[in-house]
């Protein structure tokens, strides 16, 4: 089987279980649709995970990007010796959620944190699939500048990790043609508003705001089913008085 996953946000245990729930072996292929990193206290535990796995292949997200800007200012140099733009740009990123990242990077051995960066510079800009007849585009958050006429590669990486998808509009006019993003948390798009998948409009969503208090989702391609594990430790109900 193939599946999706997007926006662990270092939600370690979670991810675990859901690979354990969906039955995950060698013979599948699992997509991470980015923003692996911060928020969650596990960030490394998880990519340690995936270096491990041939079959999944991650996606950059805009939380990856956040890192590497920040991060690869660290391999040789620690924060002291930062430039002042340099600084604000860690602030910045630090105030977004990135402190357990940081934290965690910081810690490694000068050579992790090389092979760490080269690991994220490895990453994904978005994928092009098709199962059973269908296309699939995975992208972060998802085809900001939308036209039928662009090819994939002229979008740029603020239109692939960081624009929002406006999911009130099919953007392919096939309808066996569907654009799989994460990024925008199910429970904040307009008419839908619950911590679960939403699929209308050629449009597959599967941030379901894990790390938030929502759950880990993940979308099996070949049989259109989504698969849930709740935040652990927080009940869902939490998830709705945001």
């Amino acid at each position: 089987m193939t599946y999706a996953i997007s926006d662990i946000h270092g939600c370690y245990e979670e991810y675990i279980k859901l690979l354990e729930k969906i039955g995950f072996s060698e013979d599948d292929t699992l997509y991470i649709l980015g923003d692996i990193c911060d928020r969650g206290e596990k960030t490394m535990e998880i990519y340690n995970d995936i270096m491990t796995r041939d079959n999944v292949i991650p996606l950059f997200g805009n939380h990856e990007h956040l890192a590497y800007i920040n991060l690869r200012h660290l391999i040789k140099n620690d924060v002291s010796k930062l430039t002042k733009d340099e600084r604000l740009d860690l602030i910045d990123w630090l105030t977004s959620g990135g402190k357990p990242t940081f934290s965690e990077f910081i810690s490694l051995p000068k050579a992790d944190r090389v092979y760490f960066i080269e690991f994220l510079k490895s990453f994904s800009m978005y994928e092009d699939i098709t199962i059973n007849g269908k296309r699939f585009v995975l992208t972060h958050a998802g085809l900001g500048g939308f036209s039928e006429d662009k090819s994939l590669d002229e979008y740029t990486l603020h239109e692939l990790i960081w624009e929002r998808t406006d999911y009130s509009k099919r953007y392919f006019s096939d309808p066996n043609t569907f654009l799989v993003t994460g990024h925008t948390p199910t429970a904040n798009i307009p008419n839908h508003g619950r911590p679960e998948a939403y699929k209308a409009n050629g449009h597959i969503a599967i941030d379901c705001g894990c790390a938030s208090g929502g759950r880990l989702c993940a979308y099996c391609f070949e049989t259109d089913r989504e698969f849930y594990v709740d935040k652990i430790n927080q009940p869902l109900e939490n998830h709705f008085k945001m």
